[in-house]
């Protein structure tokens, strides 16, 4: 019960900070360019951990992840 806490909470704080990553991302986009990374990498990023986080909190660790 307490990791299905930790995990929600973990994926509420990656969805709260993404739009802020995202105006930094943004805000970078000349040197991202020049650096030839892709313009939202930090973005995707935040976003892909909240989805392990709520997928950790919503799959049962009896269960286990086929990942």
């Amino acid at each position: 019960m307490l990791g299905m806490i930790t995990n929600l909470a973990k994926a509420a704080v990656s969805l709260a900070s993404a739009p802020l990553v995202a105006v930094a991302d943004l805000a970078t986009l000349p040197s991202s360019a020049l650096d030839g990374r892709g313009p939202f990498d930090r973005t995707a990023e935040v976003l892909k951990k909240a989805g392990r986080a709520l997928e950790a909190a919503v799959v049962p660790e009896e269960e286990g992840r086929e990942s």
